[in-house]
Order: structure tokens, then sequence, then C-alpha cells
């Protein structure tokens, strides 16, 4: 029978390198393993879908049918594109950096092979391992065929793009393999720029200024942006048919936008995403093959090279004494990695671009625009009942007299939980900030001689304070910044962790520290106390950019500005949204680096830890994450759906900082606001005491496991 490596020996024939690394490349039970949890995870997001959306029922109609097989085509199409997203760089980027840690890249660049045969077969042998994940999950699309509301065409651009994602990270990583020196440096460096991609990516597209606009008789119709056709899951999204983001025809753009390849890049995204992604791939891999054998040879690094241009390398530098903690390990953990140069760039970088963009949203937030008319607190005098409507266009301001019986109205933003209608308000909302759209008049007869006579208001028509960015905006820019920090935040401490035993063991101290009185327990606690120690000031970014918001609201309500006459202050943020997240973060931190530990006890290298704690750790984020988001986003559950997004951490975070969108059946109603709130406040901390009784388990295995372990690894 013909293994993976015979067919791919047949495909391209007279390349050792192709069928050696297929083969032996990535463990065959391994393999087996990745092939199995990924055809696991697809069937479980159809199964979980099904019976969500309860399929079967004999009230649902083909209608019915037809859109639940849409919804979870585009459901399976997500996970497969980020499994991609996830998957590729790190078989690609071992490609080189295992033959380097092996010590066989040097005898490999002494056969005859040339430079195109080592990286392309290299490079063709890792990808055909993704591709051979993508074919696999052919039968769990099918599937989606048998309701339909599916066209071929859409399965197979689907297909295409995560095809051409894999493609250009693979070659992205070879070209990051090649030039740059260091096994933990180029997985983790590649992974940081892929989720800082994604997200960033994600996140400027809700701006309205990278949309053009496109003259189709509807100016509010949104279309594609400038990001669409260079971003995976933007450019995939276009293939759903989805009426809030059509790709435009090319007979309705500008003039200036029709010339090729602009015509093509907005009219059929999905298409030149696929093309112009396999084209990169090519050109990247050019500069790799031609300078393979030159950088292999040069005992100067790249770096190295630069900064002797640039006369910016230094000698050996002396450090003043620094004091130790009672637990060296954990001190070392903490200390040491944080101590180099680029290590406090990248985080004091972290710290300052975090923390001034929550500061640009509350500003925009708080930033009213300009407005005509309007009345502000000191404006209504209930003892003479006269209202001093202000101008910014008029010089002086208009005086109204106010009766019991005149009717105010107040008209709310939509995204302040209100009906469209004008809500009817007492004359207490005159003490508050307001713009005057209208005010119904009627002369008082005793002064209707007089030049200035004082008028009466029979009806006043008020609005809120428009700003230059809505509450509905900042709570999805907010949530994605903070989603954005938490998923950086995940990824340092699980390399982080990935690395602290393998590394170790590859410079050989993990031999003299056994040797000392230091025992197992004193060695994983120091180890998981110090990776904690070390990413708190990364965690505490997000907390003090969501309390910055709940401070603000906070002042407003004291001192009364912006309160609604009806009690329902919107809030950005829930106050009780700061008390939950330290805790959820700092958990979810303390498990990922217990994970990332026990992957670097039992694997043997570096590079295999981080693929493997890096995996585990996205992979169950991403689960937890679906199951907490389909949870919170039905309408069957109400109040309890709440309690099970909860033990999700992404679905946690997502319900504290924008409950009102993503769980609009247990957050809409206004009644049942606070008992919904101190469900989530009670189910949160809920949530992160399991969290600590998982993390508490997996220490203790750990430490009754680690002599055996090492022992076994000794052997």
């Amino acid at each position: 029978m013909l293994g993976v490596g015979d067919y791919a020996w047949r495909l391209i024939p007279g390349n050792p390198i192709l069928l050696r690394v297929v083969n032996a490349g990535g463990k065959r039970r391994r393999d087996l393993f990745i092939r199995c949890s990924y055809l696991g995870l697809l069937i479980f997001i159809v199964i979980f879908s099904l019976l969500a959306s309860g399929t079967g029922s004999s009230t649902q109609s083909l209608a019915d049918l037809s859109k639940t097989s849409a919804s979870l085509f585009e459901h399976l199409s997500y996970v497969q594109l980020g499994l991609v997203a996830l998957l590729s760089p790190v078989f690609t980027a071992g490609a080189i950096t295992q033959e380097r840690d092996s010590q066989t890249y040097d005898i490999l660049l002494a056969t005859p092979l040339t430079n195109g045969q080592v990286l392309f077969g290299s490079l063709l042998s890792r990808v055909f391992f993704v591709v051979a994940l993508l074919i696999s999950g052919v039968p769990v699309f099918s599937i989606t065929q048998v309701f339909g509301g599916v066209a071929i065409r859409s399965i197979v651009l689907s297909f295409l793009i995560a095809a051409s994602t894999a493609m250009l990270t693979g070659a992205l990583a070879m070209a990051i393999a090649v030039f740059k020196v260091g096994t933990r440096r180029t997985i983790f460096a590649f992974y940081m720029v892929i989720v800082v991609y994604l997200i960033g990516g994600y996140m400027l597209d809700q701006f309205d200024f990278f949309h053009p606009f496109i003259d189709s008789g509807d100016p509010t119709k949104r279309s594609v942006s400038w990001f669409t056709g260079i971003h995976p899951f933007l450019a995939l999204r276009t293939v759903f048919n989805d009426k809030t983001y059509l790709p435009p025809n090319v007979g309705d753009l500008p003039p200036n936008l029709k010339w090729w390849p602009l015509g093509w890049y907005f009219s059929d995204p999905s298409s030149f995403y696929i093309v112009f992604m396999f084209a990169l791939s090519i050109f990247l891999v050019i500069p790799s093959t031609i300078f393979l054998r030159r950088l292999a040879q040069s005992t100067t690094t790249l770096k190295g090279a630069l900064l002797q241009k640039l006369h910016l390398s230094s000698g050996d530098r002396g450090h003043k004494p620094r004091g130790v903690w009672n637990n060296p390990i954990a001190w070392r953990e903490a200390k040491t990695k944080g101590s180099a140069m680029r290590a406090s760039a990248l985080r004091y970088a972290f710290i300052v671009v975090g923390l001034a963009g929550a500061i640009i949203l509350l500003v925009m937030y708080n930033h009213e625009e300009p407005i005509k008319d309007y009345i502000g607190p000191d404006s209504y005098d209930a003892n003479s009942s006269t209202l001093t409507v202000y101008s910014n266009v008029k010089s002086m301001p208009v005086i109204y007299r106010i009766r019991p019986l005149t009717q105010v109205t107040l008209d709310r933003l939509k995204e302040d939980q209100s009906g469209n209608e004008p809500l009817k308000v007492g004359l207490d909302a005159l003490h508050d900030r307001y713009v005057v759209d209208n005010v119904t008049t009627q002369t008082d007869p005793a002064t209707a001689d007089q030049p200035n006579g004082i008028t009466w208001a029979s009806t006043i028509s008020l609005s809120e304070v428009p700003r230059r960015m809505s509450l509905l905006n900042v709570r999805q820019w907010l949530l994605g910044l903070v989603i954005l920090e938490f998923s950086v935040i995940l990824l340092i401490v699980t390399n982080a962790a990935a690395s602290t035993v393998t590394r170790e063991k590859e410079d050989g101290t993990l031999d003299l520290l056994l040797s000392t009185p230091i025992t197992s327990r004193y060695y994983i606690w120091g180890k998981l106390r110090g990776l904690v120690s070390f990413v708190l000031p990364f965690v505490a970014v997000p907390i003090l950019g969501v309390l910055l918001f709940v401070l603000v609201d906070i002042f407003h309500r004291i001192v009364g500005s912006g309160s609604s006459p009806d009690g329902q202050y919107p809030w950005v943020v829930f106050p009780e949204g700061v008390l939950i997240l330290p805790g959820t973060l700092i958990l979810v931190t303390a498990f990922a680096s217990i994970l990332g530990m026990q992957m670097s006890l039992r694997c043997r290298t570096t590079v295999m830890a981080v693929m493997s704690s890096v995996g585990i750790v996205v992979g169950a984020c991403f689960a937890l994450g679906f199951c907490g988001r389909t949870v919170i986003g039905g309408h069957t559950m109400g109040a309890t759906s709440v309690i099970f997004g909860s033990f999700s951490p992404f679905t946690l975070v997502t319900m504290l900082v924008n409950p009102l969108q993503y769980a609009p059946d247990a957050f809409g109603d206004p009644d049942n606001w606070m008992l919904v709130r101190i469900t989530l406040f009670i189910s949160g901390w809920v949530a992160v005491a399991v969290y600590a009784l998982i993390v508490w388990a997996m220490y203790k295995s750990m430490v009754k496991n680690f002599d055996m372990t090492i022992r076994k690894q000794s052997r």
C-alpha cells in the first residue's frame, strides 16, 4: 500500500527532501492525532449547530433547513480557515529550523541538491500536510448539500481561500526561517504577526473611512473595504452572499476605481485574494532560494550585519547586581525574560499602544459633534418656570415659559435599548444636556404687545447629543481592542511557558538544577509564579482600558451630565466588568502557562513544545468561544445563556464589554438588567474558580509525574 510519502514522491519525483520530510518530518502518530482532532472538531461543530438550530423538528420548513445549511457552511468555513492559519506556519517554519536543531542542516547543504530542491521540497511537503487536512474535510462539508442553500462554487472558493492562505503563510514562514536564526523566535514572531494582522485588519475594516463610496442608489449600503481582497476572513465573507457586505459590480464603481486591477479587487475580492496570494507565495520563495546557501555559510547573522553597518553593535556590558526573590526560579522566569532590550521595548510598546488606543476611544466618545440649539443643566429654572435654549448660531439665547402640561419628548439613539419612537419624559429631563430639535410655541396674550414677549412652549422635542464616535462603535472597538490584547497575552505566555523546560534541556542546565536540593514542587511552582508575574504588566493593559470608561461613566453619573430621564444611563461597560475581568485574565493566563509547561516537560524540543502548546490553547479557546457565542446569540435560553457563556473566556469578555450586541436576548430587556448582571457576576467568578481548580489539578499532576517524565527522556 502506498503511503502519503509515496504519493508525494510520484507528484514531484527526484526530490528526496519532499519524501523524507513528509514521511519522517512530522511523526506519523502526531499527524494522525492532528487529523483526527481536525475532523473531530468539524464533526462537533456540525452536530452542535444542528442541535442548536432544532433541525429535525416537524415545524421546520425547507426554507429553514436551507438557512441552517448555509449557516453551517459559514461556521465550517471560518473554522477551517482559522485552523489553516494556525497549522500552516507551524509546520512550514519548522522545516528549516528543525534541520538546524538536529545538526543535519549543514549536511543537507553539502549534498548535490540545489537551493530550489531544498526549499521547495520542504515547503511543498509541509503544505501538502495542510492540504491533506483540507481534503479530509470534504465529506464533512458535503453535509451542507443535503439541505441545499449552498452552491458548489462557494464551497470551492472556501477551500481555495484556505489553500492559498496555507501557501502564503508557508512561503512567508519559510522566508523568515531562512533569513532569521532561532526556532522559538521564528514560530512565535510569525504567530504574533498573524494574530495582529487578522484581528487588526478586521478592526480597521469596521471604519467607514476604508469603505469607498459606491453610488448604488442607497448611500447607507455597506460594501467591501480596501482590506477585503488581502484579508482571508473578509474575502471569505463575500463568498456567503452577506447582504451587508456585498462586492459591487464593476459598472457601479467610480471611474477612478474601474481600472485593472482595482476593478477586479473590489468586484470579486475572493478570486483576487486566491490569485494574489499564490503569486505572492512564489515571489517570497524566490529570494529565499537565491540566498539559502549564502546565508547558511555566513558566520554573521542578518541582524548582526545590519547593526555593524549602522555602527550600533556593542560589546559586553556589565549589569548592576539585582535582588533575588525568595524563590530564585520564579525570579528568573519573571525578570530575565523581559531584561533584554528587545523584550523591554516590546513590553513598553504593548503597554503604550494599548492604553493609547483606549484613551483615543474615550476622547472620541466624549467629544460632541457641533450642534445648533441645545439646553444645559442650568437651562431650566423651576422657580420662574422658564427654559433658556442656547444656540451656536444665534448670538442671544431664546427663553420659553414652561407650563406643567408642556409635553417633553426625547428621541434617544437607537443603540440605547429604546424603540424608534420618541420617549415621553417629564420636566426633569430639562436639567440635562440635550439637543433641541423642535419647540411648538404659543405667545402669552398678556405680553403679546411687547417686542420681547415671553413665549409659552407647548411641546419640546429633545434628542441626545451626537458624538464623534457613537456608543455602538465605541463598544465594538473596545471589545476588539481587549480581545486583541488578550490574544497577544495568551500567545506571549504560551510561547514563554513552552520553552521553560526545553530550553534548559537543550543548554544542559536542567541536569545542574536537578542536582541541587531544589524539589520538583519548588521548581514547578517557581516557574508558574514567575510566568504569571512576567505577564501581569500585559494583563493590566486591557483592565486599565476598561477601567477608564467605567470611571468616566461614574463621573457622569455623579455630576448628572448625560443621564437619561428614565434612570437608564447608557454604560459603555458595566462596572462589574472591572471586578470580573482581572480574575478571568489572570486565571486563563495561568492555565496557558501550566499547559505550556506541561508540553515543555513532555516534549524533547522547543519547536514541538511551542507547536503543541499554541495549538491546544488556540483550539480550546476557539472551541469554547464558538460554543459560547452560539449560546449567548440564541433566542431561546434567555438569562440562562449567561451562565453557560461565562465558562468560555472570550465569550465572558464579550459579555462584559459589549453584551447588548452579542447577547441581545439576555440583555435586551432593561427590566431584567439587574438580574442578568448579578447572574453574570456570580457565574463569572464561578468560572474563575473552575479555571483555578483546573490549574491546581494540572500543577499537582505535573509535580507528581515530574521525576518519572525526566527519567524517561534521559534514556
